[in-house]
């Protein structure tokens, strides 16, 4: 079985090849030996991104073979405190337009409704207003739904009725919750029966065990709903088969979707997660009912790991991240080789993640070649490690000019001038260290003196 990587053409032609690889209607499930839903979640806390954004995102999934776009920006009101109001209607026109653009990709659109802080559980008008709401976005186009419950409190209700209908602590929370979601599968499967399985991201969504949260929400939960997880932890470094295996002995018949927070950067605004994804065994590809990666607030930065993980999604016992890495950078270069080594230089340099990856992967391996040549006296085997170092801080050096204009340079303008300025330090420094090396002392000082 390929992987999305040998369906491109190796790593030299991903960006061409890639468009070939688009997953096709009638598709078998076991047609490939990952998970059958694959893609993505815009659902970081910031600015949400724009129509064109989304657009070009939904296109990039298509070439990529994924098929799920979660839609679930952290700061929309209309899918929390404010979910049982219309959007406006520049929103509701955005929705068509990416219904349409998912469509034609192959790529199910789905919208996530977190409306535990404004409901009332035991209410039946606040359940027909929910499912009312899903209705308006089946309209707009929307074929999967998810109900997201991660932030709601074990013991502050919204309605007295919920205390005195379910009473207070975890196993309370679990009923309520368990309640809704039947009656929202319960409807799809009644009114749009060709929806995609409902979701529910429960309120312990990244904890290990039996607790009795979860015993409550599983034995009351609708079989025909699955649960969603993040692994073990909210950002997890690895996730491992034996993990997922115990998430789901303790949801029992519910198969689990996993969504994976990477390279999601909310946490951290100051970074970009460009590394591949790691970390993850076969097992958790195989054992998903889905596997959705969470974008960054920088969508098309976001289409290098996001690109690894469906490389893994697709194919995780043939998945070899650093190939994958670099066709997803071809990919993004959409074959202009400036663009391309710019881009490597980048996504080498912030590589380096919750997942672990080396800081400096781009770098790293020339300076230490470097260091090993100035530990010998062969001045000839310096000067090529010098020139080889100097070369690669050249083009980092040039990144900013190489990637003006582009998209990815108006997403990530401050880490490309400072990758920049490191590239114009970097050659000054090996200018010295040159300069050291043959005895160059009036040299060496020029170039300390330029950096």
């Amino acid at each position: 079985m390929q992987t999305l990587r040998q369906l491109s053409g190796g790593s030299g032609g991903a960006a061409g090849a890639a468009r070939g690889a688009r997953t096709l209607p009638g598709e078998r499930v076991r047609d490939w030996p990952g998970t059958a839903v694959r893609g993505l979640t815009e659902g970081f806390y910031g600015t949400p991104w724009t129509r064109e954004q989304r657009l070009a995102q939904l296109d990039f999934m298509g070439r990529t073979k994924q098929n799920r776009y979660l839609y679930a920006p952290g700061d929309d009101l209309y899918r929390q405190a404010r979910w049982r109001e219309p959007y406006p209607a520049d929103q509701r026109a955005d929705f068509r337009a990416l219904a349409a653009r998912a469509k034609a990709n192959h790529v199910t659109l789905a919208w996530a409704v977190s409306p535990g802080q404004a409901m009332c559980m035991a209410s039946d008008k606040d359940v027909r207003d929910l499912t009312r709401k899903i209705d308006a976005m089946w309209a707009l186009g929307v074929r999967a739904f998810q109900l997201q419950f991660q932030d709601v409190s074990y013991s502050e209700w919204h309605c007295e009725r919920d205390a005195e209908t379910f009473g207070r602590g975890p196993e309370a929370a679990a009923k309520a919750q368990a309640r809704v979601a039947d009656a929202v599968a319960a409807h799809l499967a009644a009114r749009h029966p060709g929806a995609e399985p409902l979701t529910l991201m429960p309120t312990e969504y990244f904890q290990d065990g039996t607790t009795a949260y979860r015993a409550a929400l599983s034995a009351r939960l609708d079989r025909r709903v699955q649960v969603a997880w993040t692994g073990v932890g909210v950002v997890p470094k690895t996730i491992t088969g034996r993990e997922l295996a115990g998430v789901r002995a303790v949801f029992g018949p519910h198969p689990l979707v996993t969504m994976d927070n990477y390279p999601v950067n909310d946490f951290a605004q100051d970074r970009i997660f460009l590394g591949p994804y790691t970390g993850r065994q076969p097992a958790v590809a195989t054992g998903s009912a889905a596997l959705l990666g969470t974008a960054m607030e920088q969508p098309a930065a976001s289409r290098i790991p996001l690109f690894t993980a469906a490389d893994y999604a697709w194919n995780p016992r043939a998945y070899q991240p650093h190939a994958s890495w670099l066709a997803a950078i071809d990919d993004l270069a959409d074959g202009d080789p400036k663009a391309r080594g710019a881009l490597r230089a980048l996504a080498g340099n912030d590589a380096s993640s919750v997942l672990g990856a080396e800081e400096s992967a781009y770098l790293r391996p020339l300076m230490d070649d470097l260091w090993r040549a100035r530990a010998t006296t062969d001045l000839t085997r310096t000067d090529a490690s010098a020139r080889r170092l100097r070369a690669a801080f050249g083009v980092m050096r040039e990144a900013p000019r190489r990637l003006s204009g582009s998209a990815l340079d108006r997403e990530v303008r401050p880490w490309i001038e400072k990758l920049g300025l490191y590239g114009e330090a970097g050659e000054a420094a090996v200018d010295m260290l040159r300069a050291q090396a043959h005895g160059d002392g009036a040299a060496a000082w020029r170039a300390s003196s330029s950096s």
